[in-house]
């Protein structure tokens, strides 16, 4: 990530064993909801469900970079394989984030309760210089919430000298939530967020050079987030960070 923020990728690895094994249905928190800033459900009373294969929690969050982010919080049943692998691309941006935690007894979905399992993912730079151009910088889950009248315009930091806009989707299991998104990027318009078997932060969007150029309507189609870089901008191969998540039982 930008400014030395790394796009950090976790799950939980609770235990030696490979994969959830319950000889019974187990009872977990249910909960889900979307933030648009910092949350702490430590004083909150979530309602239980029966879980055939383990409990889960989940937090996801995609941030400009500018002070602003859509972060949703999940709590429920464990769905999906026992093992697989998480991607993404230490270079690209918007900077987000994702964590994941399995466990296998009754009522253990319950660590990640507060916004403290993020990191900051809007340091300021360092060294606190800009590039010169500013951008409308957003992010919501209605095409509204981002429209160039309701967005701030930002400085760009350092290397960020063109302008993003675009949209995508924040998937935990069955429970979706669309997001739509203007900020400054890097001139290789590398845009790849957070993938595995478990949760997806799906991105497709464009870069434009020039002062508040991302004015443009969200909701158009775009090309792939993998194929998408600035105009005349070199090709920048993305590196995938290949990280094996094994779950087992909770100490």
């Amino acid at each position: 990530l930008a400014m030395g923020v790394p796009r950090a990728i976790l799950l939980c690895l609770c235990g030696s064993v490979l994969c959830l094994t319950v000889s019974q249905a187990l009872q977990c928190y249910s909960f889900q909801h979307i933030y648009f800033g910092p949350f702490d459900l430590s004083r909150m009373k979530f309602p239980n469900v029966s879980c055939p294969h383990g409990c889960a929690e989940s937090v996801l969050s995609l941030d400009t970079g500018y002070r602003a982010a859509v972060t949703t919080v999940q709590k429920g049943c464990w769905t999906g394989p026992p093992t697989g692998q998480m991607q993404s691309n230490r270079n690209a941006l918007p900077p987000d984030y994702s964590v994941l935690r399995g466990c296998n007894t009754d009522l253990c979905n319950a660590n990640l309760m507060s916004h403290d399992a993020l990191p900051n993912l809007s340091p300021a730079p360092n060294p606190q210089t800009l590039s010169g151009i500013e951008c409308y910088a957003c992010v919501g889950i209605h095409p509204e919430d981002c429209s160039p009248e309701k967005s701030r315009r930002v400085q760009c930091h350092q290397d960020q000298s063109v302008c993003f806009q675009g949209n995508g989707q924040m998937t935990v299991g069955n429970f979706s939530v669309p997001v739509y998104i203007r900020t400054c990027h890097r001139p290789s318009c590398t845009i790849m967020g957070t993938t595995s078997p478990w949760t997806h932060i799906d991105l497709q969007g464009s870069c434009c050079n020039g002062h508040l150029c991302n004015k443009d309507s969200v909701t158009q189609p775009f090309t792939t987030a993998s194929a998408t870089t600035a105009p005349q901008a070199p090709h920048v191969v993305a590196l995938l960070l290949m990280v094996p998540l094994l779950v087992g039982p909770s100490p």
